[in-house]
């Protein structure tokens, strides 16, 4: 099984009592500091939830079962989906998430739950995945913010933070983004991020726009 390594702190979120959070959520009362080697040896025992990184505002976050009923309503927005084939249903939300859980076990990265630190509200989704451009392995730096929070640059600054941590802990030498012609809002996230248009290719059956940056 594939994983990232590299020595690094981490903050790790243990569900235990019933307190309740800012939020007015119950679990994950208690915070601990642990030293790894291995992001994928904590990732999701129980509830356990990994926190990846954080940025001025965001905290990046492993999807778990306490997330779903948010990241449903997200999958189910029919503005946030609307240059993707389909919004999803709660079944379908459902594999996304075993998906997401499978892809951060065998690869160590995925998309992540995108939280507000001031008052621990769910965004959207932020990450980085793996995709096969035109017969090469590529790694794209991907988003979904709800569109209550469009216009306070939450996308590219959790974009921005996922592409630190392409470079810095994966080691990659780029990043891609993958967007249709006419999805000008995440090309300007793209831009502001310094990716530049590279060329167009046929992605799911449809011609999109590959964007890259070279780390």
């Amino acid at each position: 099984m594939p994983m990232c390594s590299g020595k690094l702190t981490i903050q790790i979120l243990h569900q235990s009592s019933n307190k309740k959070s800012k939020s007015g959520r119950e679990s994950c009362a208690q915070l601990s500091t642990v030293r790894i080697v291995h992001y994928t040896s904590i990732y999701i025992i129980g509830e356990m939830i990994l926190r990846i990184f954080e940025t001025d505002r965001l905290i990046l976050e492993t999807l778990g079962e306490d997330r779903f009923e948010e990241l449903a309503i997200l999958l189910a927005n029919e503005k946030v989906h609307r240059f993707f084939p389909k919004t999803l249903n709660m079944i379908e939300s459902r594999e996304f998430l075993k998906e997401i859980q499978r892809r951060q076990n065998e690869d160590g990265f995925t998309f992540w739950a995108v939280i507000l630190k001031d008052d621990n509200r769910f965004l959207g989704i932020c990450g980085l995945l793996k995709q096969t451009i035109d017969e090469i392995d590529e790694i794209e730096v991907a988003y979904r913010i709800s569109d209550e929070f469009w216009g306070k640059g939450y996308g590219t600054e959790a974009a921005e933070g996922c592409i630190k941590y392409a470079k810095n802990e994966l080691k990659l030498k780029s990043i891609i983004s993958i967007i249709l012609k006419q999805n000008i809002r995440s090309i300007r996230v793209s831009e502001k991020n310094g990716l530049k248009l590279e060329k167009e290719t046929l992605f799911h059956d449809q011609v999109h726009q590959v964007y890259r940056k070279k780390l």
